[in-house]
């Protein structure tokens, strides 16, 4: 059965893309060029050229400041991944998408079961990065001590690798259909069922 890429599947797609890869993006900058770590030693180091000494503790508060407005990002993206969920939730309930545990179940080669699993498998990383989260984001105004939900934190961040992956998977056979078929299933999430 063809897919239908309707103005609204399409937006939700797009929106979903926005969003994983701008919350990708400021997670790259917390691993590189923003690590709270190298940027107190860069404030430590260029304030004593001005003959100003702040112990370690001073420079990472200074560090985690510089970065801030990276962060607010961070929570814009991922304001934009539970609108793009909240879509994807109503294009299932109004049957204008399928569940992806019904297209592993309904596959009917060994190909399409592999693809279905993988889509699966990158919605069920993507709703479980939003969920830990978001739960890590408002703990306060759930009752909890920032301490006692460590362990969500470490969650949130473990599933980066398997993001990672299922998003590089998703891109590859993106890319592999598009090579091997004649669905031009790239123009259509583009312009839509009609071909351009």
């Amino acid at each position: 059965m063809e897919r239908k890429f309707t103005p609204l599947f399409r937006l939700w797609h797009w929106l979903m893309a926005f969003s994983v890869f701008g919350l990708l993006f400021t997670v790259l900058l917390r691993e590189t060029f923003l690590d709270k770590k190298s940027v107190a030693a860069i404030v430590r180091q260029k304030l004593e050229t001005f003959g100003i000494a702040i112990d370690p503790d001073q420079a990472i508060a200074l560090a985690k400041a510089i970065r801030a407005p990276m962060w607010e990002w961070h929570y814009i993206f991922a304001v934009v991944l539970g609108v793009s969920i909240a879509l994807r939730i109503w294009l299932m309930v109004s049957k204008q998408a399928q569940l992806p545990v019904l297209k592993v179940l309904e596959a009917e080669s060994f190909h399409e079961k592999i693809k279905a699993t993988i889509h699966l498998l990158l919605c069920f990383t993507i709703a479980m990065l939003a969920l830990s989260g978001a739960f890590y984001y408002f703990h306060e105004a759930l009752g909890f001590e920032k301490e006692a939900i460590h362990w969500v934190k470490e969650v949130h961040e473990f599933l980066l690798q398997p993001l990672l992956l299922f998003v590089t998977l998703h891109i590859a056979g993106v890319v592999r259909h598009e090579m091997t078929t004649e669905e031009a299933i790239v123009s259509r999430m583009i312009h839509g069922d009609t071909v351009r």
